[in-house]
């Protein structure tokens, strides 16, 4: 499968908001309830999209999995020890694989993809909370390098906080 990796634009959010929808109800259907009805939420996604932060991987013209990308993140981070405080990182939000697509490394490949274009702009760590209960999204991103770093407790409950040093 080859896909693209693109900025969203904003004639998207509807379709956008859909694919989050599908992704809602599979992980549901597994038992995680990290997200629901409110979030995320065309709201989310539409602010995402006008800071230039949302990125869509796309494969014939279908979307295949979406994630925002930043430096903004919940003030929990800040009580964290962060093996590089001082150096340049990002902050990965929303990673939604599309569910007819789940288990054929895509999630693997944005990661990849991710990595490499941080690396090109100088970014030494990337940071990112996943929900305690969302077992294989943990085991994903410690199977990908991520260690966790810390915990905070949010609406939904515990969640996992994670830091990857790319360099």
């Amino acid at each position: 499968m080859n896909i693209t990796y693109r900025k969203a634009t904003s004639d998207e959010v509807f379709k956008i908001y859909q694919h989050y929808v599908r992704v809602i109800e599979s992980m549901q259907a597994n038992g995680i309830y990290q997200w629901d009805n409110l979030y995320p939420n065309p709201a989310t996604i539409a602010a995402d999209v006008s800071a230039g932060d949302l990125i869509v991987g796309e494969n014939d013209g279908e979307i295949i999995l979406t994630y925002a990308v930043n430096k903004e993140c919940e003030e929990d981070y800040e009580a964290c020890s962060w093996q590089y405080p001082n150096e340049p990182f990002i902050v990965i939000h929303r990673l939604g694989v599309n569910p007819k697509y789940h288990r054929q490394g895509i999630a693997k490949s944005a990661m990849a993809f991710l990595e490499n274009s941080a690396k090109e702009k100088g970014i030494r760590t990337i940071r990112l909370d996943t929900f305690c209960e969302n077992f294989a999204g943990a085991s994903f991103y410690e199977g990908i390098g991520f260690k966790t770093i810390g915990y905070a407790h949010w609406k939904k409950g515990k969640y996992q906080i994670m830091e990857k040093v790319l360099y």
